[in-house]
């Protein structure tokens, strides 16, 4: 093999057309069928994953939007929602919108639709190993406020079928500052479908409403799509393993074999798990959600006590590992290594 992106490496490029026009992506393939595109136009945030063809994400109706379109009062950060694989919320606000300290502050904050700077590639060998990485760095800031600091290196490598996300978020001013993080991983069709189950070992979950908290006990489970189908959201605490890692699993079936995706996280930083049930019919998706705070907006986890903060010049890592189960070993070693319970319901055998 005379140059090894015959099989894998990282390619960049730029959507020309619609609202995409000058989003600018970049493709990794790690030569095992696993396939997905960073976009550094939009927080080095994960817009489409594959695997053997078989999509891993969600695709929202307005599809890949550039920054340019930003709405950020209320709701109108979801008109440029394309969900992909992941979206990230904050960093000084996630979640509802809300009005903390006087400021009006619209969902899941202002992050995800700031471009990188300082954006660079590599594909290379080290060792035995040809791995593949993108980085960026992004801001969230504004003249005599907060500046807080989203450094992002994204890692994979030849022969693999996973992707890490190593974060470093830096209060770059001489106050403290608050500080919210949400790694919204969206699940669609075909993993997400009435076979499917969510696998988390946790101390604590709590349904986020009445409707939520009536389904508590089939938590785990996801319904067919209909229409007007409510949202459930639950809250997990996971419990982290003697490495102080959280590991989550979504398990369905395709082609009739045992196929999933996991994640694997440092839980000391993102305590929390949401996870979002959208079984609306046109709409359907799930959310796995680590995050270091509930998604009630930034006033109620201030209320609750759940808000971080930053002081002065402190910075916090994050380390965010998402993976595919292809096939019942892969699903069976996973979930034996991290004591996750993978046996379906008796009405799903």
């Amino acid at each position: 093999m005379a140059d090894p992106a015959q099989v894998a490496g990282v390619q960049r490029a730029t959507l020309r057309e619609g609202r995409a026009d000058g989003v600018d992506t970049i493709l990794f393939r790690t030569g095992t069928g696993f396939e997905f595109t960073v976009t550094p136009s939009r927080a080095l945030d994960i817009s489409r994953a594959s695997y053997n063809g078989i999509p891993l994400y969600w695709h929202a109706t307005p599809g890949s939007v550039h920054p340019a379109f930003f709405e950020p009062a209320g709701m109108g950060w979801m008109r440029g929602y394309a969900g992909g694989l992941l979206t990230t919320g904050g960093l000084s606000a996630m979640g509802s919108p809300s009005v903390d300290a006087g400021e009006e502050l619209g969902i899941h904050g202002r992050i995800s639709y700031s471009p990188a700077h300082h954006v660079c590639t590599d594909a290379g060998w080290e060792g035995d190993r040809y791995l593949l990485e993108a980085r960026g760095t992004m801001a969230e800031t504004t003249a005599l406020g907060p500046n807080l600091v989203l450094r992002r290196r994204i890692v994979s490598e030849m022969g693999a079928s996973w992707l890490r996300i190593h974060d470093t978020v830096e209060n770059r001013t001489h106050q403290p500052a608050p500080h919210m993080m949400l790694y919204h991983f969206n699940i669609g069709y075909p993993i997400l479908s009435p076979d499917a189950r969510l696998l988390v070992n946790a101390d604590e979950v709590v349904g986020r409403d009445a409707i939520s908290q009536a389904a508590i006990a089939t938590r785990e489970r996801f319904l067919p799509p209909a229409p007007d189908r409510p949202h459930q959201l639950y809250y997990y605490r996971p419990k982290p393993d003697s490495d102080g890692k959280a590991h989550i699993a979504l398990i369905g079936r395709v082609d009739d074999q045992p196929f999933g995706v996991y994640l694997s996280y440092t839980q000391a930083v993102l305590p929390w798990f949401a996870n979002w049930k959208c079984m609306t019919a046109g709409d359907y998706v799930t959310g796995l959600e680590p995050a270091n705070a509930w998604v009630e907006g930034r006033a109620v986890e201030r209320a609750e006590g759940r808000l971080r903060t930053l002081n002065a010049w402190e910075t916090v890592h994050y380390d965010v590992e998402f993976g595919v189960l292809a096939g019942a070993e892969a699903v069976e070693a996973f979930t034996a290594r991290h004591a996750l319970d993978a046996r379906m319901p008796e009405s799903q055998q």
